[in-house]
């Protein structure tokens, strides 16, 4: 059974109060102020997430932890939502993360935090939605649970995901065993059926390497021969039909990330999430360190 521990993360002159859940040699920590997400998962003390020196303090996207995706996943075309005739600026991957979450619970049981609109949410993003995060822990077994509510009297068109990053010791050390319908580098165009080993490999000249996956079976899994490290990423498909690689240059992670829809999604009936006034639902999905 996991116990519940507080504590304060304070380094570069930032200062931000942190929950950890602990069950024997495993701890998950969760940041609510930063985006409400998650970032430390170890055992025995050994890091199996990422966080970027000096970012996780600065006031940018938090690229490091588990960022948490919503409204959209990527940046829609023209970095512009369309609603009832309006047209809503947003930012690359929404604004989940980049807004302090609230507490609303914290014991031995779970982690839940909350996000409800505020004049900055609205700006970019008009409607009346209640996000509610949980977070438990179960050995090596972190789940988490992210629940949208439509708190309004419209539908909500929205799309979900998430950005984890976990350390690697190299790209050329990891392996993954993935299952996909289609791979490919880009999300418009030509989907070529995903190959039976999926790999990440960088492009010359590039800074960062993708892959983009439909139809995708769950788990996802990779393991690293530098540092023994094996992760699988284990999700309901009904919820997350998509999924991302993707590594940036010269950096030792490797993101492996549970969507449901693409940069331009939202303003795509057919491929968004709409929810009716009063309705809600819970998008989850699981990490597994060994």
């Amino acid at each position: 059974m996991s116990t519940i521990q507080t504590g304060t993360y304070e380094k570069y002159g930032a200062r931000y109060a942190t929950l950890t859940l602990t069950d024997g040699a495993y701890a998950l920590t969760v940041t609510p102020e930063k985006g409400g997400m998650a970032t430390s998962f170890t055992k025995d003390g050994r890091e199996y997430l990422w966080l970027r020196d000096k970012n996780f303090e600065s006031t940018d996207r938090p690229r490091c932890g588990i960022p948490i995706l919503f409204p959209n996943c990527g940046k829609p075309d023209g970095g512009v939502h369309h609603f009832a005739g309006g047209d809503y600026p947003i930012e690359i991957h929404g604004l989940a993360d980049l807004v302090p979450w609230q507490v609303k619970t914290a014991c031995d049981d779970a982690i839940e935090l909350t996000l409800r609109p505020n004049g900055l949410t609205k700006f970019v993003y008009p409607f009346e939605f209640e996000l509610t995060m949980r977070y438990t822990l179960a050995g090596n077994t972190a789940t988490l649970a992210l629940t949208v509510a439509n708190h309004g009297d419209a539908d909500m068109p929205f799309n979900v995901g998430f950005h984890p990053y976990f350390a690697v010791s190299n790209l050329d050390n990891v392996r993954f065993d993935i299952r996909a319908a289609t791979c490919s580098q880009d999300a418009k165009g030509p989907q070529p059926a995903a190959p039976a080993q999926i790999t990440l490999t960088r492009q010359p000249g590039s800074a960062d390497s993708i892959r983009l996956l439909t139809d995708v079976q769950s788990p996802m899994v990779f393991t690293d021969s530098g540092n023994g490290h094996k992760v699988t990423v284990a999700f309901d498909e009904r919820c997350f039909g998509n999924g991302v690689l993707w590594q940036q240059d010269a950096e030792r992670f490797v993101c492996m990330e549970p969507w449901n829809g693409w940069a331009n999604s939202v303003n795509e009936p057919a491929k968004r999430e709409t929810l009716a006034p009063g309705a809600q639902k819970a998008f989850a999905w699981s990490i597994t360190i060994e």
